[in-house]
């Protein structure tokens, strides 16, 4: 009998511990040790008892398991976790920029909050930032026409030494070496690192040209026979030949114009740095232009990038001047009703005898340091790993991203993948054989409002393209002291 209730006692503890270890696990990481502690004191009565000794196992098992439940995410180590900066972006890089913080933030712990703002105005946001003493922002998306100048006021940190310690780590030299050079020096020391390497291709809709029996043009003039030839024939159809960026805006009606300038092989300087921006192999490029508006999805004077992209996307333009990227956006079905229906060329040529296919660098952004930095070291931390070669290849093969820096990008599998062959092995060809960058000079700023102005004059009729260039050459030469 007391045998029995001996037994019965036992089973009594056994059965107790197995309804505590079925009961609903408390929140509480440190009840849940206590509660694990007890089993274990428990096995030293009961230790004879061979049917406890399952319930004992189990309970340890399941008190792990909730652990693993109510433990949050710790913070990654490392000297930066718990810091912060600001970074200024473009609207156009929003996606792109966000990702980055957001790598950058589950490697180091460290937080980097982006500012988004428009293209149009993101010089005069930062040279305000720093000529004001606000220093609201740590790290710059800068567009490099405006380097010299924002060099000038004193905006970004001298990077120089920075690249000379970490070049062999960053793999300075898988730099496109346009990228490497002009979208980051000025005068020999080096303000920045290269963050989007922008280029202008033609790209055409393979539906309308194969219905229209077109090939893709090579020159100018080609281009203005295959435009007319589609607006033509798609007339009271919404349709267009091309899509011709004419906004005032200088990124975008300078970048439209330098893409014909550069085919009739004029230049806005010569080697002596003296303007011939009314030379007569720029006078026929905005000529060219001029007479393509009249074809061009209207009204190309109001066209910028957003409103390209939306008639280029819907299938209602025939060919497009615009960044590498687009052919990763013609091919997202969430953006595009024109999938698989595009190829990509070089920028046609002009003619004459200094006539050439170039490929404009328009628009280009680098990232640099505010020379107001609030917290300097992790501003510098994280230019480090936007320039790393794998995070090169990563922002560049999600939709949103970035267009290619490097050499090794152009080449690597994922990113193949994501633009096409075609379209990698273009830009690749394009940007290492006949690069054309804009100006950088400290002046630059100045100058393009003027060229800025004028182009946009002969675009709406107020000046001849000739009247145009000269009264910028004019300008020009006044504020260089020429």
């Amino acid at each position: 009998m007391r045998k029995a209730v001996v037994t019965t006692l036992g089973l009594l503890v056994a059965l107790s511990m197995i309804l505590a270890a079925c009961a609903p696990a408390t929140p509480q990481v440190v009840e849940k040790e206590k509660v694990v502690e007890k089993p274990v004191v428990q096995t030293v009565v009961v230790e004879k008892e061979k049917v406890v000794e399952k319930p004992v196992v189990q309970t340890v098992v399941v008190e792990k398991q909730v652990e693993v439940v109510v433990t949050p995410t710790p913070v990654p180590p490392g000297k930066f976790a718990g810091r912060s900066i600001n970074f200024i972006a473009i609207q156009p890089h929003s996606v792109a920029s966000k990702a980055l913080a957001k790598w950058f933030e589950e490697e180091t712990g460290a937080r980097v909050n982006v500012l988004i703002v428009p293209y149009g105005n993101v010089t005069e946001k930062e040279v305000l930032d720093v000529t004001s003493g606000a220093g609201e922002y740590d790290v710059m998306e800068y567009w490099y026409p405006m380097l010299g100048s924002l060099v000038e006021h004193g905006v970004l940190t001298d990077l120089t030494e920075w690249w000379n310690t970490h070049a062999q780590e960053i793999k300075a030299d898988d730099f496109v070496p346009v990228f490497r050079d002009v979208f980051t020096t000025v005068e020999g020391r080096k303000y920045g690192i290269p963050y989007d390497g922008d280029l202008h291709l033609l790209f055409y809709n393979t539906t309308l040209f194969k219905k229209y029996n077109l090939q893709p043009p090579t020159t100018w003039d080609e281009y203005l026979a295959a435009c007319k030839t589609i607006t033509e024939g798609e007339k009271g159809k919404d349709v267009y030949g091309c899509g011709i960026m004419g906004a005032k805006i200088p990124l975008i009606l300078i970048g439209t114009y330098l893409n014909r300038l550069a085919g009739f092989g004029g230049s806005f300087f010569d080697e002596k740095g003296n303007p011939t921006i009314n030379s007569p192999e720029a006078v026929a490029a905005l000529e060219a232009l001029v007479a393509q508006l009249p074809y061009a999805l209207p009204d190309p004077t109001a066209v910028a990038f957003d409103e390209l992209l939306g008639g280029w996307l819907t299938g209602r333009v025939g060919m497009a001047e615009f960044w590498t990227d687009l052919g990763q956006m013609t091919d997202n079905p969430e953006q595009s009703k024109i999938i698989g229906e595009w190829d990509v060329v070089p920028m046609p040529k002009g003619t004459g005898p200094k006539a050439k296919v170039a490929a404009p660098l328009n628009a280009g952004f680098g990232l640099g340091v505010s020379t107001l930095a609030q917290d300097k070291e992790l501003a510098l931390e994280f230019i480090r790993f936007v320039a790393r070669p794998d995070i090169n290849v990563r922002v560049n093969t999600i939709v949103g991203g970035l267009d290619p820096t490097r050499l090794s990008t152009y080449d690597a599998p994922e990113y193949r993948k994501h633009v096409t062959d075609k379209l990698a092995d273009a830009a690749k060809e394009a940007v290492l054989s006949r690069p054309v960058p804009w100006p950088t000079d400290a002046k630059w700023a100045e100058l393009q409002d003027v060229l800025n102005e004028n182009l946009s004059l002969a675009l709406t009729g107020a000046k001849t393209p000739k009247q145009a260039l000269d009264d910028t050459q004019a300008e020009w030469e006044k504020i260089l002291g020429k």
